[in-house]
């Protein structure tokens, strides 16, 4: 029930004790509250900090939370007397005593608990307990670099779109930053490796995401062997996909070539991955000069997709750079390579406003010229399919 107070102004209060100047009050009983403290000691026998005690009156359910400082140590005042339930709860530390807390005496109550004794007492496997605690921490320790290592990959993400639209003027400034991302996220993947405890499941991922680091920083032997490490743990298409990419980019090619046919061949209801990784073989071919080593794997690309509108122009402009000439009967023939003008109209039909469109029909103009003139001939030794 509550009780309500009126408070008496002053004059009325002036007045009634001029009124009855020998009346004597009675005094006011006063409650007698006590205390409870102690120390906590962990499971090494060291003082145990931000270990947090509620404690709870067993009677009326009033209860109050407290935390141990540095040194261990805690203290609740304003406690009545009565049996108190106490908990202790920290990492994996959840234990619960009791307690009578007596005011009659003033002295307080003092409780103390020393979680290896406590162990031991229970047959608690403390060794055990100090492994766990330490995986737990060491997957802490992993996740914050993890995050910290998505977030600059993000942020790479971002910039490389910026770099694509901006000025002359900003590129070196981008590239810069770009360059400065990739670098915090192949420190931050190396950090959560180390950190992860052994066996850690998580491991694949996170090597996976190291190796797309690296080839951002353009480590791509590191890549490499990163990703390859992940792919042994647990293959996937995506990481084969990426490792094909990386090798191609240190120049194995044809070890490049097994890991996209793995990718392709690993998850028979998805070949994507695997006409991906065909497709970067051919741009990095193509980025290099080597047009006729890109035809291949670009043609294997068009094969598992024949939907990628980009492969098929990549692979016209590798076999239009196969063509060649010879002279026969005082005419100059030119020796088309099959498929040619079929990979650009390909690209046109998947793509009529494409950003290569454009150039696919300069490209298609330039052919039908070569085949039109009086003193030019067209060969074509095998139709190649489209």
């Amino acid at each position: 029930m509550k009780r309500s107070i009126t408070r008496l102004s002053a004059p009325v209060l002036f007045l009634a004790l001029l009124l009855a100047p020998t009346l004597l009050l009675p005094s006011r009983a006063v409650a007698q509250t006590g205390q409870l403290s102690g120390k906590v000691l962990d499971l090494q026998g060291n003082p145990y900090p931000d270990v947090v005690i509620t404690i709870t009156n067993k009677d009326n359910g009033m209860h109050f939370v407290v935390k141990t400082d540095k040194d261990g140590n805690y203290q609740q005042l304003g406690l009545q007397s009565g049996i108190y339930n106490v908990n202790f709860k920290k990492d994996n530390i959840n234990y619960t005593d009791q307690v009578r807390v007596d005011t009659s005496g003033g002295k307080g109550t003092v409780l103390d608990e020393n979680f290896q004794a406590i162990a031991k007492k229970m047959g608690y496997d403390v060794d055990a307990a100090k492994k766990q605690q330490a995986a737990a921490n060491k997957f802490k320790t992993m996740k914050v670099h993890f995050d910290n290592g998505v977030h600059a990959i993000a942020d790479a993400d971002a910039t490389k779109q910026q770099l694509q639209s901006s000025p002359a003027d900003q590129k070196a400034t981008l590239q810069a930053k770009l360059n400065t991302d990739y670098q915090t996220a192949v420190t931050e993947f190396e950090q959560a490796q180390q950190s992860a405890p052994d066996k850690d499941p998580n491991l694949p991922t996170i090597l996976g995401n190291l190796g797309v680091a690296y080839d951002g920083a353009g480590k791509y032997q590191q890549a490499a062997d990163t990703l390859q490490k992940a792919v042994d743990m647990k293959p996937t298409p995506a990481l084969y996909m990426q490792l094909g990419t990386d090798l191609a980019r240190a120049g194995k090619i044809p070890e490049a070539g097994a890991a996209c046919d793995k990718a392709g061949t690993l998850d028979p209801t998805n070949k994507l991955e695997g006409e991906s990784c065909y497709k970067n073989i051919g741009v990095v071919l193509t980025n290099a000069g080597k047009m006729k080593e890109a035809i291949e794997p670009l043609d294997k690309a068009t094969d598992m997709n024949p939907k990628d509108a980009d492969a098929w122009y990549l692979l016209g402009n590798a076999l239009t750079a196969q063509i060649d000439t010879k002279k026969e009967g005082g005419k100059e023939i030119y020796i088309i390579p099959p498929g040619t003008t079929e990979a650009y109209h390909k690209y046109l039909e998947l793509a009529p406003n494409g950003p290569h469109a454009g150039d696919a029909k300069a490209s298609l103009a330039s052919l039908a010229q070569l085949g039109g003139g009086a003193a030019t001939t067209v060969v074509t030794k095998k139709k190649r399919k489209p």
